[in-house]
């Protein structure tokens, strides 16, 4: 009996007495969950892909951990890089100042979010230093007055390595002709390229001492950037110069400053994932279909099988067992057909580019230039798990029908 019920479920799969149109719903089924399947897994490795590299571009700029005071003003920063650089959990911290600026060259005028910086510990906690496309970031700081600037900053407004520019701070001097904005004319050392239209158009860099005296700040600073071991880190990191060095801190990990967009990324894929489990819950009704179609023409087999002794609970199973093979086929399927598309994406995506003629992502809008796609493994077991969970419970109505046949009235007349 152990191997019997499998072996009848399997038979009934393959009879040639079954209908074509049994046959076709039972294969449309198969189809439809696999379809299903597909699609959720293309779209969730999408979804990490896109997430992931978000984070990752944010956090080229955004360090894991930043430390200031009231007013954003730093005290004594250097006694504080000491101690925080002696933790673990820390691969490197650089100070820095902050500030809104406008510059203007010829006949262009933009305005700007300056950040002072010194070179060689600014490499410690941003990809400045690999994003530069021409010129070179160590200027700063060993040449006077030399200003980055992001490319399309410098596509906007016609800006070459070696052209000057004139930066304006809102602040002001007091001369004899009366009170004058702080105008100082800078170089430009390097250009940078992000792949992020807000920074690579908005940000620029100049030494953190010529910033200080722009900004009347003396020896203080904005705040002291941290790059973490471990990102995830972060959160625990705050906790810990709070209560260990100084409660007075103000410390905002990478979590706090972009807390809402993160959100909004899980909870889209969240969503997409809930409207692409429909598509399988729809494809498992053609397992119920398949299934009923199966009882109705088998009606004599099942009568058969009981009168010779099969009990009700058997007969259940083999429907269950021949339901559950569909819906395993489906998944299998559906594994291996996204996965190939996951894995080919870049290339599906130049056909479809090359198709309409455009690229599908404007780096502009969607901050990346190309589509994404990281498969993770505990997606394919939770997608795997809950279809098959599905398929299980899409044969259980029709299995109860099939073990309720009446042997006498089914066979009656036969």
């Amino acid at each position: 009996m152990k191997y019997l019920i499998p072996y009848i479920a399997y038979k009934f799969l393959k009879s040639n007495k079954t209908s074509r149109f049994t046959s076709i719903i039972s294969k449309s089924s198969i189809i439809g969950i696999a379809l299903g399947i597909a699609a959720i897994i293309v779209v969730m490795s999408i979804m990490n892909g896109f997430h992931s590299e978000m984070r990752n571009k944010i956090l080229s700029m955004v360090s894991h951990v930043v430390v200031t005071e009231n007013n954003y003003t730093l005290q004594n920063w250097d006694k504080l890089k000491y101690e925080i650089d002696k933790n673990l959990l820390v691969s490197g911290s650089a100070p820095y100042v902050e500030g809104q600026a406008m510059i203007s060259f010829k006949d262009n005028v933009h305005g700007i979010q300056l950040k002072g910086i010194v070179p060689q510990y600014e490499k410690l906690v941003t990809s400045l230093s690999e994003n530069i496309v021409e010129g070179d970031i160590n200027d700063i700081g060993l040449k006077p007055y030399q200003i980055s600037i992001g490319i399309d900053l410098a596509k906007k407004m016609n800006l070459s390595v070696g052209d000057k520019i004139t930066l304006v701070i809102p602040r002001v001097n007091s001369t004899l002709i009366g009170v004058v904005p702080r105008i100082k004319r800078f170089e430009v050392s390097s250009i940078f390229n992000f792949g992020m239209q807000q920074y690579d158009k908005n940000l620029v860099f100049i030494s953190m001492d010529e910033a200080q005296l722009l900004y009347d700040l003396g020896d203080d600073i904005t705040g002291l950037r941290l790059k973490l071991f471990d990102l995830f880190k972060s959160p625990s990191m705050s906790n810990s110069i709070k209560k260990n060095i100084n409660s007075k801190y103000i410390v905002i990990d990478w979590t706090m400053m972009n807390k809402n967009f993160f959100k909004a990324l899980q909870m889209e894929k969240t969503m997409l994932m809930l409207l692409m489990f429909l598509i399988v819950l729809v494809a498992t009704f053609n397992i119920i279909s398949s299934l009923f179609m199966v009882v109705s023409e088998k009606k004599s087999d099942i009568a058969i099988l009981k009168t010779i002794g099969m009990n009700s609970k058997s007969i259940m199973f083999i429907f269950i067992l021949q339901g559950t093979f569909l819906g395993a086929l489906g998944i299998i399927f559906g594994l291996i057909l996204g996965l190939l598309i996951t894995l080919n994406l870049d290339y599906i995506v130049m056909f479809i580019e090359y198709i309409i003629g455009h690229n599908l992502l404007d780096s502009d809008i969607y901050m990346i230039s190309s589509v994404p796609a990281q498969i993770h493994l505990q997606d394919l077991v939770y997608v795997s798990l809950i279809s098959f969970i599905f398929s299980i419970l899409a044969t259980v109505y029709p299995s109860l029908t099939a073990s309720r046949t009446m042997p006498a009235e089914t066979l009656k007349g036969n």
